[in-house]
């Protein structure tokens, strides 16, 4: 499995406070199965150090040196990026995208949707990033107005579910957003978003389980291998299905082509 989400970096941001948090969050990943992490630190939001990138590079290259003789999981860079209508500058001048590929996490306050959204995308899309929206199912908007989330995938944007969300440990809403969304391929893979060892565990296991009996067991798998490796690998995602709008018909949406 490969985990796209994974806050691993210690005293960055709001995931572990120190070296040995992150030696247990990568033992629990490897136990459960992950072969690879990408790391992806909070950016324009929860950070310590000002969002400077000097000192988020001089972690990165802490972290790649701490564990270059590690075996057992392979691990990328990515990052986080809370949306900000600068965002692009920083996305590209500070190397933020996942694994240098075209695709970028971009996260939401949880209760809002910014009007500029659409907008900011498309010029995203202009300069040859992709969007990919972080949890949307924790996100009030767009629980309680899908098909917002629905047009963005339809304009060519991806999205990922996060899997404590799948196995309701956000509470009982937020996983009834989660199995509407896997059923309407409005979100193409899981990852963990951890951030310890305790309460937010770097563990995708139990939810392909859930996604399974939800979308099926192969479809379930490729969430957490075949689309992430894809975007680690600057591909075009597996086609699993068109975005189907929530209700009112399940009107199909054709995906626009991305390079």
């Amino acid at each position: 499995m490969i985990d796209l989400h994974c806050h691993l970096l210690p005293e960055w941001d709001d995931g572990p406070e120190s070296w040995e948090e992150v030696d247990r969050m990568i033992a629990l990943a490897v136990e459960d199965g992950t072969e690879a992490i990408c790391i992806t630190p909070h950016y324009l939001r929860f950070s310590r150090h000002g969002n400077n990138p000097e000192i988020l590079q001089s972690k990165f290259e802490e972290f790649f040196e701490r564990y270059k003789d590690e075996t057992r999981i392979r691990f990328y860079r990515g990052a986080e990026v809370f949306v900000h209508p600068d965002m692009i500058k920083h996305v590209k001048r500070e190397n933020l995208s996942l694994n240098g590929s075209e695709y970028v996490f971009v996260e939401f306050p949880s209760d809002q949707v910014p009007a500029g959204t659409k907008d900011l995308f498309y010029r995203m899309m202009l300069a040859g990033l992709t969007p990919v929206i972080s949890h949307p199912e924790r996100n009030a908007v767009f629980g309680s107005q899908p098909e917002l989330l629905y047009d963005l995938i339809g304009r060519g944007c991806l999205a990922q579910v996060t899997a404590m969300s799948l196995t309701g440990q956000f509470g009982t809403a937020v996983y009834k957003r989660s199995e509407l969304f896997l059923k309407n391929n409005l979100v193409q893979f899981i990852a963990t978003d951890a951030h310890d060892s305790k309460k937010r565990k770097p563990v995708l296991s139990k939810a392909v389980k859930v996604a399974a009996s939800l979308v099926g067991k192969e479809k379930a798998q490729a969430m957490v291998d075949d689309i992430p490796l894809a975007i680690l690998n600057n591909e075009v995602i597996p086609d699993w299905g068109s975005p189907l709008r929530p209700g009112k018909g399940r009107r199909r949406f054709f995906i626009l082509g991305r390079k």
